[in-house]
């Protein structure tokens, strides 16, 4: 061990409150899983309510409801009428219909938003301190590193050093290790515990090396050796320390202490199987061997990036656990995030890809005038469609369309479809569109400009952070100004590129110094 860490080992052993565990975050989770399960027996409720008072086959008996039903019912959309003039959704083949707006409702859709608990994901050289900070500032509220080989990292002070970093005043962070055996786990837990919130264990990476190595979505076929690992970094926590914090989870301001626990939560991440019964087992000995709550992405290790989510065995696994569940896989955007949390339950939601185009994918203002003042998105060479959900249109194509050559915004409404069952043949999807609820399709230069001031902070010799810039800038680039920037070493040359095009831009979250 090198001496850097043994002298924060020393400061750990002799004051354990210089921890950065300030929020519970498995409380965190288990709170937002209440919320949506609040909203959903409400939204259940009205559900049925609405369908047997527009049922054709016979008239309806009167349904009898209570004061404080009636007014809930009046909070929310009424289902449209399952036969009348509906359409087929492109994805499942139900029908669905487009729910009446009510702008009454709108409060309470925003508040199961700002109670959903948003995570960035672990990605292979991607997850940087610079990029978990511009995260954070725009929405998320738990952050990943990427994945470090936890032998290399106990064995090797130069492989701790340049695989693992943080940001000034950093919290709430979820250190990812892919380990082999329950000592090594432990080990690499105590050089950890300083400079977390929670260790994760990677048992859901596809790639080839990875399952040939014995990790990753290897070790789905061997939940034994994962619950002896979790066991081992449970024990490995010294037992009687409590620390006092005070709760500060980014919009609940309240002032009031909470006892954060003393370990550090153990927290695996896994991939569904091809035989859900399989699945649910071993999300239960991990469970039984004391993880905090496991998060599970909705796809199988032979699955392709583009294969649908599979919500329903999600909800299925979470049914099955006492412990909290996070969905991984799925996510793009504000609506994808409300439709996931209501088809699951899950009020934790993992995204990977659709932060690596925007940032503040997850980020939704008070109203839309408030988002346009707040977030500016400049000229870029082409057209955008919203009806195309991103992807940029050149003008021939506009041209042969025969679309209007208008520029349009680059915020769009929050709107996503539910129904009670969507795994019957006959299920009615409704389609919300939530009054003042709005979002960013585009990644807007601010985010793009915090990127680029965290990164010459704390990644400023990372080649990956040209490539995630050139992600996030795709539409506001030309191709001679794309190649420009690809070929750029210095993310400062980078910077003074997208001055010049009018990309950068000195407002933000993320000040500069």
């Amino acid at each position: 061990m090198g001496d850097d860490w043994a002298s924060y080992e020393r400061a750990w052993a002799q004051d354990p409150d210089h921890l950065p565990r300030s929020v519970d975050l498995p409380a965190l989770i288990a709170e937002a899983d209440r919320a949506v399960a609040a909203t959903l027996a409400n939204l259940s409720r009205d559900c049925d309510a609405a369908i047997s008072g527009e049922s054709r086959d016979a008239p309806a008996e009167p349904r009898a409801t209570s004061t404080e039903q009636e007014s809930d019912l009046a909070d929310h959309p009424n289902v449209c009428d399952p036969c009348s003039t509906s359409k087929q959704d492109g994805e499942c083949g139900q029908s669905w219909a487009n729910a009446p707006p009510n702008r009454s409702a709108s409060h309470k859709w925003r508040r199961l938003y700002s109670s959903l608990c948003f995570i960035q994901a672990p990605m292979v050289r991607c997850s940087r301190p610079a990029f978990r900070q511009v995260c954070r500032a725009w929405g998320t509220r738990i952050s990943y590193t990427h994945m470090l080989m936890a032998e290399s990292f106990v064995k090797s002070p130069h492989a701790r050093h340049a695989e693992f970093s943080r940001y000034e005043g950093e919290d709430r962070l979820i250190v990812q290790v892919a380990a082999k055996s329950g000592p090594t786990a432990a080990q690499a837990a105590l050089l950890l515990r300083p400079y977390c919130d929670g260790l994760d264990l990677n048992c859901g990476c596809p790639q080839r090396w990875a399952i040939k190595e014995g990790i990753g979505a290897a070790l789905l076929e061997r939940p034994e050796q994962v619950a002896d690992m979790v066991r081992s970094i449970r024990n490995a926590m010294p037992d009687g320390i409590t620390a006092l914090a005070r709760a500060s989870d980014g919009d609940d301001h309240s002032s009031g202490p909470r006892t954060v626990p003393p370990f550090l939560p153990c927290v695996v991440k896994m991939r569904i199987q091809d035989d859900l019964r399989r699945s649910v087992d071993f999300a239960r000995q991990c469970e039984a061997a004391g993880a905090s709550w496991l998060t599970v992405h909705g796809r199988t290790p032979t699955c392709p990036p583009s294969a649908a989510v599979r919500f329903e065995d999600v909800k299925l696994i979470r049914e099955n656990l006492s412990v909290p569940v996070v969905l991984n896989g799925g996510v793009t955007d504000v609506g994808t995030a409300m439709e996931a949390a209501l088809r699951t339950g899950c009020g934790g939601l993992m995204s990977a890809n659709g932060l690596l185009d925007n940032p503040s994918m997850f980020y939704c203002g008070a109203s839309r005038a408030l988002m346009e003042e707040e977030m500016s998105f400049g000229k870029y060479p082409w057209e955008w469609s919203p009806q195309a959900c991103g992807p940029v249109t050149s003008p021939a194509e506009t041209a042969a369309t025969g679309r209007s050559a208008e520029a349009h915004s680059p915020l769009r409404p929050v709107s996503f479809l539910w129904a009670p069952d969507r795994s019957a043949a006959d299920a009615v999807l409704v389609r919300y569109t939530v009054p003042d609820m709005w979002q960013a399709a585009v990644t807007p230069r601010e985010v793009i400009s915090d990127f680029m001031r965290a990164a010459i902070r704390t990644d400023l010799i990372v080649p990956t952070t040209v490539q995630q810039v050139l992600r996030m800038a795709r539409l506001y680039l030309s191709p001679a100004e794309r190649n420009h920037l690809a070929l750029l070493r210095s993310n400062l040359s980078v910077l003074s590129s997208l001055r010049e095009i009018g990309v950068y831009v000195e407002s933000g979250r993320i000040a500069c110094e």
